[in-house]
């Protein structure tokens, strides 16, 4: 089976893109949102039940979610092919840091990486209309977190000898999903 890594940053319409292709997809896919798996482990592990507080966590408790998450992406990988999204570099308190360490990526080994992207003015004004917490972001920071997140894909990617590729979400989701599933 294959894991399709798909990444963007925040208010890109990444979760709507990979909504929108799993419903055009048969029943061979399953789509997985990361930090989702990461704060079902919080919880577990009684940490925390709140998505925002996992950016506030150690390292080390960031590794080891991280590091469950990424097991249980890789057994759900053993049965079915997976879309899995995620970020590639996540914002913390000390700064940002890889959204997939050595070892996560290994264990999840996907087989292609793809980036969902949108102008910084685009997400800027997606990010307001969210409920989200975001403020004080600027176009220059949304900017910066998307070449952070072209640079953690090509290192990645080169691990993995896999490729990247590049889906562009200006528009409509549905046309942007299209891309995405094309890619699949």
């Amino acid at each position: 089976m294959s894991v399709t890594l798909v990444s963007g940053v925040n208010g890109v319409g990444l979760s709507s893109v990979c909504q929108a292709v799993r419903r055009g997809l048969g029943d061979g896919y399953k789509l997985i949102n990361f930090g989702d798996v990461m704060l079902e482990q919080a919880a577990a592990m009684g940490i925390t039940t709140e998505r925002a507080q996992l950016g506030t966590l150690s390292q080390t408790e960031t590794r080891r979610l991280q590091r469950r998450a990424g097991e249980f992406v890789a057994e759900e990988a053993a049965t079915t092919n997976v879309i899995l999204s995620t970020h590639l570099a996540v914002e913390t308190q000390t700064g940002y840091v890889q959204g997939l360490p050595v070892e996560v990526l290994r264990d999840v080994s996907p087989d292609a990486f793809v980036l969902v992207e949108a102008e910084p003015a685009t997400i800027l004004e997606r990010r307001q209309e969210s409920d989200r917490d975001l403020d004080g972001i600027t176009e220059r920071q949304i900017d910066f977190e998307q070449d952070l997140n072209r640079s953690a894909a090509l290192q990645y990617a080169r691990d993995q000898n896999a490729p990247v590729r590049f889906v562009e979400n200006e528009g409509e989701i549905e046309t942007a999903a299209e891309r995405l599933a094309d890619s699949l």
